[in-house]
C-alpha cells in the first residue's frame, strides 16, 4: 500500500503503508448485507534493508455499517468482499 501522497515524518520520507485490516459482514433480515471495517494504516519505509514504521504516526479509520457510506467507500467494501469470495471459491472454502 502507498499513501497518495510521501510522508514526511521528521525529515524522513515514509512512502509505504502496513495494512492492518478487519471486515465484517453480516446479512439483514430483509435478505440484504451490511458490513462494519476497521483500518489501520502505518507509515513505513524501508532503508538500507531495514523496515521502519511510525506507529504513532499511524491513521486509522473505523465504520460501523455501511448505510448511507460514500459510494466510494461502498465500492471499497464491495471490492474486498468480490477479492474475498474469489479467494473462498479458489480454496474451495
Amino acid at each position: 500500500m502507498k499513501p497518495s501522497q510521501p510522508i514526511i515524518i521528521d525529515g524522513k520520507t515514509y512512502d509505504l503503508y502496513t495494512l492492518n485490516l478487519a471486515v465484517t459482514s453480516k446479512y439483514l433480515g430483509n435478505g440484504g448485507e451490511d458490513a462494519s471495517i476497521a483500518m489501520r494504516l502505518v507509515p513505513t519505509r524501508i532503508e538500507n534493508g531495514e523496515v521502519i514504521t511510525a506507529d504513532a504516526e499511524a491513521r486509522g479509520l473505523s465504520i460501523g455499517t455501511l448505510e448511507g457510506a460514500d459510494a466510494v467507500t461502498t465500492q471499497t467494501a464491495l471490492s474486498i468482499q468480490s477479492a474475498l469470495q474469489t479467494f473462498i471459491d479458489a480454496k474451495g472454502l
